[in-house]
């Protein structure tokens, strides 16, 4: 019996860039022996068709690609079964999606290093990708959807999909966030407090304190102080640092 650790990845490389392809290839071989590569795609159309043809675990995956790119291929191809890990130049849009939708990537030149953090994590995921996923990445892009969005949040069970609104405010604890939500639930991320501002920053939340961000959406009351405590909607109380009060008040101004 194979066990998870000797599991062979079944891969694809899509990429425009003949040297990106041939860069990556070699570094995979090097660092990664446990991925075997099937197929080497130089276009999204290319890829349409072996990806439709063949059972795969893993792409890699270009996002800037002419006529096809990446996420036009992703959303031709429907039901996704495999695992994705993009390659793209800097984009901070891009990258925030895949942030909202706890979606892998690396940037180009991509570092060996972090080549093979990527891959182990695929190793060790019980499942491909979810169709949420891909939901939340298309609407954080595209804007398809009506209302606030969903982000997906990595516990240590797994994903837990979650409307952005329905978040009041968010603690840290070391590495890691408690996330409370307006129906009294209650999630323990694998992620900094810091990850979780950028994550939530262009959705109405606010850093109140080195330990606490808050959705604005949610603020009952702010009781003046040396920096003040605001009350939510939870009736939680939340400290406000004087270094950010004043930023606060004037977003309510």
């Amino acid at each position: 019996m194979t066990s998870e650790t000797d599991r062979i990845i079944r891969s694809v490389l899509v990429d425009d860039e003949k040297h990106c392809l041939e860069t990556l290839a070699w570094q995979l071989e090097k660092f990664c022996p446990q991925v075997s590569i099937l197929a080497i795609c130089e276009s999204g159309e290319q890829a349409l068709e072996v990806l439709s043809q063949r059972n795969v675990d893993l792409v890699f995956l270009d996002i800037e690609m002419p006529r096809l790119n990446g996420f036009e291929l992703l959303q031709r191809l429907g039901n996704v079964n495999f695992d994705v890990i993009f390659t793209t130049a800097y984009d901070m849009f891009a990258v925030k999606a895949f942030k909202f939708s706890a979606l892998d990537y690396l940037l180009k030149p991509i570092d060996k290093d972090e080549l093979v953090q990527a891959v182990a994590k695929v190793r060790s995921k019980t499942q491909a990708i979810r169709p949420e996923q891909l939901d939340i990445l298309f609407q954080t892009l595209y804007g398809k959807k009506p209302g606030s969005p969903k982000v997906a949040l990595p516990t240590m069970s797994g994903l837990e999909f979650v409307t952005a609104n329905d978040i009041i405010h968010c603690q840290s604890e070391g590495n890691y966030t408690h996330i409370y939500l307006e129906d009294k639930s209650h999630y323990l991320i694998c992620r900094t407090l810091k990850e979780t501002e950028e994550l939530l920053s262009a959705h109405n939340f606010f850093r109140v304190h080195h330990s606490h961000i808050i959705n604005l959406n949610h603020i009952r009351k702010y009781v003046k102080g040396d920096g003040g405590y605001v009350i939510m909607s939870d009736n939680t109380s939340v400290n406000v640092s004087r270094s950010r009060k004043e930023e606060l008040l004037r977003l309510f101004v």
